[in-house]
């Protein structure tokens, strides 16, 4: 979809995501991955949560986890920076049917 963004600060905290929300699934970098390369990800940028309007949201699929992830980054300083990722909520699952169209 784009370019990939720096990776090196997201997998220790996707991965222990059920500790900061029970009950969410830890989300394993491999996965991360998959949603960003979907040559249909749903694209939202700025992220309609972006109060500083820097991030971006990336909804994609991953085969490995069998479920829509989404990934925010952020627009920092000339870089793209992975920020955080999770299983993507049902407004989100809508945008990616839509093709990120909000």
């Amino acid at each position: 979809m784009m370019d990939f963004p720096d990776w090196s600060r997201i997998a220790s905290h996707t991965s222990k995501r059920s500790e900061r929300h029970p009950g969410d699934t830890d989300i394993p970098l491999e996965w991360v991955v998959e949603a960003w390369q979907d040559e249909n990800a749903a694209l939202i940028d700025p992220d309609y949560n972006s109060e500083s309007g820097l991030s971006l949201r990336l909804i994609g699929w991953s085969a490995s986890a069998g479920f829509l992830v989404t990934v925010i980054a952020v627009h920092w300083e000339g870089a793209l920076i992975a920020a955080s990722a999770w299983e993507s909520n049902s407004k989100d699952k809508r945008l990616y049917n839509k093709g990120g169209i909000a």
